[in-house]
Protein backbone atom coordinates (compact mmCIF):
# COMPACT_ATOMS: atom_id res chain seq x y z
CA UNK A 1 0.00 0.00 0.00
CA UNK A 2 1.40 3.38 -1.03
CA UNK A 3 0.94 6.14 1.54
CA UNK A 4 1.20 9.69 0.25
CA UNK A 5 1.82 11.31 3.64
CA UNK A 6 4.85 9.04 3.99
CA UNK A 7 6.03 10.02 0.53
CA UNK A 8 6.14 13.64 1.66
CA UNK A 9 7.79 12.75 4.98
CA UNK A 10 10.48 10.72 3.23
CA UNK A 11 11.15 13.42 0.65
CA UNK A 12 11.59 16.23 3.16
CA UNK A 13 13.51 13.99 5.56
CA UNK A 14 15.94 12.94 2.83
CA UNK A 15 16.45 16.57 1.89
CA UNK A 16 17.04 17.47 5.54
CA UNK A 17 19.68 14.76 5.93
CA UNK A 18 21.48 15.58 2.68
CA UNK A 19 21.63 19.28 3.36
CA UNK A 20 22.17 18.94 7.15
CA UNK A 21 19.25 21.30 7.70
CA UNK A 22 17.09 23.30 5.34
CA UNK A 23 15.10 26.48 4.90
CA UNK A 24 11.31 26.41 5.19
CA UNK A 25 9.53 29.65 4.31
CA UNK A 26 12.97 31.36 4.42
CA UNK A 27 13.48 30.16 8.01
CA UNK A 28 16.52 27.99 8.72
CA UNK A 29 15.80 24.69 10.45
CA UNK A 30 18.68 22.98 12.24
CA UNK A 31 17.34 20.56 14.85
CA UNK A 32 18.84 17.15 15.52
CA UNK A 33 17.42 14.50 13.20
CA UNK A 34 15.31 12.84 15.91
CA UNK A 35 13.63 16.13 16.81
CA UNK A 36 13.00 16.89 13.17
CA UNK A 37 11.33 13.48 12.75
CA UNK A 38 9.18 14.06 15.82
CA UNK A 39 8.11 17.42 14.43
CA UNK A 40 7.22 15.76 11.12
CA UNK A 41 5.02 13.21 12.86
CA UNK A 42 2.94 16.00 14.36
CA UNK A 43 0.99 16.05 11.10
CA UNK A 44 -1.03 13.13 12.47
CA UNK A 45 -3.72 13.09 15.13
CA UNK A 46 -2.37 11.91 18.46
CA UNK A 47 -5.46 9.81 19.18
CA UNK A 48 -5.06 7.79 15.97
CA UNK A 49 -1.32 7.77 15.38
CA UNK A 50 0.54 8.86 18.52
CA UNK A 51 3.48 10.85 17.19
CA UNK A 52 5.75 9.62 20.00
CA UNK A 53 5.53 5.95 19.10
CA UNK A 54 6.21 3.21 21.61
CA UNK A 55 9.96 3.11 21.02
CA UNK A 56 10.95 6.77 21.29
CA UNK A 57 12.62 8.36 24.29
CA UNK A 58 9.71 10.33 25.74
CA UNK A 59 11.85 12.01 28.39
CA UNK A 60 14.11 13.33 25.65
CA UNK A 61 11.13 14.90 23.91
CA UNK A 62 9.91 16.40 27.18
CA UNK A 63 13.33 17.98 27.59
CA UNK A 64 13.25 19.68 24.18
CA UNK A 65 9.74 20.94 24.92
CA UNK A 66 10.93 22.45 28.19
CA UNK A 67 14.08 24.10 26.83
CA UNK A 68 13.13 24.86 23.21
CA UNK A 69 9.34 24.64 23.12
CA UNK A 70 8.81 27.79 21.05
CA UNK A 71 11.37 26.80 18.40
CA UNK A 72 10.13 23.22 18.26
CA UNK A 73 6.44 24.11 17.92
CA UNK A 74 7.35 26.79 15.38
CA UNK A 75 9.02 24.03 13.35
CA UNK A 76 5.88 21.91 13.73
CA UNK A 77 3.75 24.77 12.36
CA UNK A 78 6.13 25.35 9.44
CA UNK A 79 6.06 21.68 8.50
CA UNK A 80 2.27 21.53 8.71
CA UNK A 81 2.03 24.54 6.41
CA UNK A 82 4.43 22.93 3.94
CA UNK A 83 2.52 19.66 4.03
CA UNK A 84 -0.87 21.34 3.56
CA UNK A 85 0.41 23.14 0.47
CA UNK A 86 1.90 19.92 -0.94
CA UNK A 87 -1.29 17.93 -0.32
CA UNK A 88 -3.53 20.57 -1.89
CA UNK A 89 -1.33 20.95 -4.98
CA UNK A 90 -1.27 17.21 -5.57
CA UNK A 91 -5.04 16.96 -5.35
CA UNK A 92 -5.62 19.90 -7.65
CA UNK A 93 -3.10 19.17 -10.38
CA UNK A 94 -2.57 15.40 -10.49
CA UNK A 95 -4.79 12.65 -11.81
CA UNK A 96 -4.94 9.50 -9.69
CA UNK A 97 -6.50 6.08 -10.20
CA UNK A 98 -9.85 5.79 -8.44
CA UNK A 99 -8.52 3.53 -5.67
CA UNK A 100 -5.85 6.10 -4.82
CA UNK A 101 -8.52 8.56 -3.73
CA UNK A 102 -9.45 6.05 -1.05
CA UNK A 103 -5.89 6.09 0.33
CA UNK A 104 -5.66 9.87 0.12
CA UNK A 105 -8.99 10.30 1.89
CA UNK A 106 -8.07 7.72 4.55
CA UNK A 107 -4.77 9.49 5.25
CA UNK A 108 -6.49 12.86 5.29
CA UNK A 109 -8.83 11.67 8.04
CA UNK A 110 -5.83 10.67 10.19
CA UNK A 111 -4.29 14.13 10.02
CA UNK A 112 -4.21 16.61 12.90
CA UNK A 113 -7.41 18.67 13.01
CA UNK A 114 -5.93 22.11 12.34
CA UNK A 115 -3.91 20.69 9.47
CA UNK A 116 -7.04 19.17 7.97
CA UNK A 117 -8.61 22.63 7.95
CA UNK A 118 -5.53 24.07 6.22
CA UNK A 119 -6.09 21.53 3.45
CA UNK A 120 -9.86 21.39 3.39
CA UNK A 121 -10.93 25.04 3.48
CA UNK A 122 -8.97 26.27 0.40
CA UNK A 123 -9.99 23.17 -1.58
CA UNK A 124 -13.67 23.56 -0.68
CA UNK A 125 -13.47 27.23 -1.66
CA UNK A 126 -12.20 26.17 -5.08
CA UNK A 127 -14.87 23.49 -5.41
CA UNK A 128 -17.61 25.97 -4.47
CA UNK A 129 -16.39 28.40 -7.12
CA UNK A 130 -16.39 25.61 -9.71
CA UNK A 131 -19.91 24.59 -8.65
CA UNK A 132 -21.12 28.16 -9.16
CA UNK A 133 -19.41 28.30 -12.57
CA UNK A 134 -21.00 25.03 -13.65
CA UNK A 135 -24.43 26.02 -12.34
CA UNK A 136 -24.24 29.20 -14.42
CA UNK A 137 -23.19 27.22 -17.50
CA UNK A 138 -26.11 24.81 -17.09
CA UNK A 139 -28.63 27.55 -16.30
CA UNK A 140 -27.61 29.67 -19.27
CA UNK A 141 -27.00 26.66 -21.53
CA UNK A 142 -23.44 27.69 -22.30
CA UNK A 143 -20.70 25.48 -23.71
CA UNK A 144 -18.77 23.26 -21.27
CA UNK A 145 -15.63 23.64 -23.38
CA UNK A 146 -13.86 26.13 -21.09
CA UNK A 147 -14.99 24.63 -17.79
CA UNK A 148 -12.17 23.08 -15.72
CA UNK A 149 -13.73 19.63 -15.54
CA UNK A 150 -10.53 17.86 -14.54
CA UNK A 151 -9.93 19.94 -11.44
CA UNK A 152 -13.61 19.81 -10.50
CA UNK A 153 -13.77 16.03 -10.79
CA UNK A 154 -10.55 15.59 -8.79
CA UNK A 155 -12.06 17.59 -5.95
CA UNK A 156 -15.40 15.80 -6.05
CA UNK A 157 -13.74 12.38 -6.11
CA UNK A 158 -11.64 13.20 -3.08
CA UNK A 159 -14.37 14.78 -0.95
CA UNK A 160 -16.93 12.21 -2.03
CA UNK A 161 -14.70 9.43 -0.68
CA UNK A 162 -13.99 11.43 2.50
CA UNK A 163 -17.75 11.70 3.08
CA UNK A 164 -18.25 7.98 2.51
CA UNK A 165 -15.57 7.18 5.07
CA UNK A 166 -16.57 9.75 7.68
CA UNK A 167 -19.43 12.26 7.53
CA UNK A 168 -18.30 15.87 7.83
CA UNK A 169 -19.82 19.31 7.41
CA UNK A 170 -18.90 19.13 3.71
CA UNK A 171 -21.68 16.71 2.81
CA UNK A 172 -24.10 19.37 1.52
CA UNK A 173 -21.47 20.88 -0.76
CA UNK A 174 -20.50 17.44 -2.09
CA UNK A 175 -24.16 16.64 -2.80
CA UNK A 176 -24.53 19.99 -4.57
CA UNK A 177 -21.45 19.24 -6.68
CA UNK A 178 -22.78 15.81 -7.65
CA UNK A 179 -26.20 17.24 -8.44
CA UNK A 180 -24.88 19.85 -10.87
CA UNK A 181 -22.50 17.27 -12.37
CA UNK A 182 -25.47 15.02 -13.12
CA UNK A 183 -27.26 17.92 -14.84
CA UNK A 184 -24.22 19.00 -16.83
CA UNK A 185 -22.78 15.63 -17.84
CA UNK A 186 -25.85 13.39 -17.40
CA UNK A 187 -23.84 10.84 -15.45
CA UNK A 188 -21.96 10.31 -12.19
CA UNK A 189 -20.14 7.26 -13.47
CA UNK A 190 -16.70 8.92 -13.32
CA UNK A 191 -17.24 9.92 -9.69
CA UNK A 192 -18.75 6.79 -8.19
CA UNK A 193 -16.54 3.75 -7.76
CA UNK A 194 -16.33 0.90 -5.23
CA UNK A 195 -14.09 1.46 -2.23
CA UNK A 196 -11.56 -1.14 -1.04
CA UNK A 197 -12.77 -3.25 1.87
CA UNK A 198 -10.15 -1.93 4.30
CA UNK A 199 -11.15 -0.64 7.71
CA UNK A 200 -9.76 2.49 9.33
CA UNK A 201 -7.88 0.30 11.82
CA UNK A 202 -6.24 -1.69 9.02
CA UNK A 203 -5.12 1.52 7.32
CA UNK A 204 -3.91 2.94 10.63
CA UNK A 205 -1.95 -0.16 11.63
CA UNK A 206 -0.25 -0.46 8.24
CA UNK A 207 0.69 3.21 8.37
CA UNK A 208 2.07 2.77 11.89
CA UNK A 209 4.32 -0.04 10.66
CA UNK A 210 5.71 2.22 7.96
CA UNK A 211 6.15 5.09 10.43
CA UNK A 212 8.18 2.82 12.71
CA UNK A 213 10.68 2.32 9.90
CA UNK A 214 11.22 6.08 9.86
CA UNK A 215 11.41 6.29 13.64
CA UNK A 216 14.17 3.67 13.65
CA UNK A 217 16.44 5.47 11.21
CA UNK A 218 20.03 5.70 12.47
CA UNK A 219 20.35 8.76 14.67
CA UNK A 220 16.61 9.26 14.98
CA UNK A 221 16.47 8.38 18.66
CA UNK A 222 14.67 5.03 18.39
CA UNK A 223 15.74 2.22 20.66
Amino acid sequence: MKFYTLKWINEILTKYQLEEGLFIEKKEVAFELKYFIWALLHIYQKKDLPFLGESLNIEDLKSILVHKEFDFMYLVDLLRTEFAYWFRENLLYRDYPDETYFILASEFLLLEEQLKKQIQIPLLDQMKKLILDLEEIVEEKKSLENFDKKRFFRLIKFFNVVEKLEKTKCSELVDRAKNITQKAYHSLEELEFPLPSLSKNEIKNTLKEELNKIIHLPGSGGN
